[in-house]
């Protein structure tokens, strides 16, 4: 072949031949592949790292094994109904939270999420006082804004109230004027107080009240459950000596305090173990009143117009459906969880992973700790959900830790009650 026949051949300037094409296309694709495999080698070995590093971040809490009995069924007085959808929202947006609950006369005295006791008297609500100082809003200030919870009023018209983070303090209710009676920063028989949470008054004065745990606060309070330590304690303050000292301890989340009908004994509630104890304050024995409620209980409040207790149930239980009964057994894995966990997460997490078929629930026990009703909102239409239940002639009020309003319910409008 000559020289010019191959000059022939050779393709013009500026022109490509279909094999040029291929030549380029596979060295693009070959460019693309290059960086692929390294990205995605890249990738999968920052979340082995990431997984890894989780696994080994340390835990802030030491969790113990504990087990919870199997939920109830939802049957018999426990049967889903609405009888709360008779109820009504009051003060709706102007009250956070109003967990605890005192009806005297015309005024009624609630603590709220902004670190005030409020007077609602006449429909109007009054700043009456705040044992903390700002900032305050947010779960995340109360620690310095303090949290009101139980409150209970004496037989000398002074409001006893206990604050999470400050301690038990009797307040003055025609001025706001306060004295603190025990300070939460003492230590009691060598061990922390922290979320101190309820309290009734004996005949003679002594004031029981209820801390629920030596390590956290309030705003963990999700850590208590995750750790699962039962250093919850029953505390009585005697007014004579200015004194606290240990009554009952061993307890995992203690919360709610009742003095029984004939004054003999206390109630005491024992949350995460969705149980309620009785303590007899002559023998000193402590013995279970009622066991494996339908949810977590929070506080129990005795009703001098029925003679039969109120419990408000803050979270329902139900089999396959309870977070906290299923990760019970599970402390590694409750270990885990509580390196991202948070009062909100956890609410949320319950909300969505936790559906029952109910939503809110109060339950009226009798004498012997027996369930003889209970009173419920299955979608929380009206009343979503209730940690206190505190009675009045024919109308019963309903607190909670987080709503944004007041519950009452006049009986006279549900048939048959």
């Amino acid at each position: 072949m000559d020289s010019k026949d191959a000059r022939q051949r050779r393709p013009h300037k500026g022109q490509s031949s279909e094999g040029n094409e291929d030549s380029k296309m596979s060295a693009k694709e070959r460019s693309s592949q290059r960086w692929v495999g390294p990205f995605f080698t890249a990738l999968l070995v920052s979340l082995v790292a990431l997984v890894v590093g989780f696994i080994l971040m340390p835990s802030p809490v030491d969790p113990v094994k504990y087990q919870l009995p199997e939920p109830p069924e939802l049957v018999g007085p426990l049967a889903p109904n609405n009888i709360l959808q008779h109820a009504e929202r009051l003060y709706s947006g102007k009250l956070d939270g109003p967990e605890s609950i005192v009806v005297d006369g015309d005024h009624i005295y609630v603590g709220t999420a902004d670190g005030w006791v409020n007077d609602i008297y006449k429909g109007e609500i009054q700043r009456l006082v705040r044992f903390g100082k700002g900032p305050c809003g947010g779960i995340e200030n109360e620690n310095t804004c303090g949290r009101p919870l139980g409150m209970r009023m004496d037989k000398n018209g002074f409001l006893i109230v206990v604050d999470a983070y400050y301690g038990l303090f009797q307040v003055n209710v025609a001025t706001g004027d306060y004295v603190t009676l025990f300070s939460s920063s003492t230590l009691v028989e060598g061990k922390p107080v922290k979320l101190v949470n309820d309290l009734d008054i004996a005949p003679d004065g002594k004031i029981y009240f209820t801390h629920t745990s030596t390590r956290w606060h309030r705003n963990q309070f999700p850590m208590i459950f995750l750790e699962g330590n039962t250093d919850g304690r029953l505390l009585v303050y005697d007014p004579k000596t200015e004194g606290v000292s240990v009554v009952m301890d061993g307890l995992l989340f203690a919360n709610g305090v009742q003095f029984s009908k004939d004054k003999s004994a206390v109630l005491v509630v024992e949350t995460i173990k969705a149980r309620v104890w009785k303590y007899d304050i002559k023998t000193g024995k402590a013995s279970v009143w009622a066991d494996n409620l339908p949810g977590f209980p929070d506080n129990i409040r005795y009703s001098k117009f029925s003679g039969t207790y109120w419990i408000g149930i803050a979270i329902v239980r139900q089999k396959g459906r309870s977070m906290i009964d299923t990760l019970a057994p599970m402390p590694w894995l409750r270990g885990h969880f509580a390196k991202v966990a948070s009062v909100n997460l956890v609410l949320f997490m319950n909300k969505f992973f936790g559906r029952t078929d109910t939503t809110a629930v109060a339950l009226e026990m009798n004498e012997n700790g027996d369930i003889i009703r209970s009173i419920q909102d299955t979608t929380g239409k009206v009343i979503e959900r209730i940690s206190e239940v505190e009675s009045s002639d024919g109308v019963l009020y309903f607190g909670s830790f987080n709503l944004g309003y007041l519950g009452r319910l006049y009986t006279k409008r549900v048939p048959g009650f």
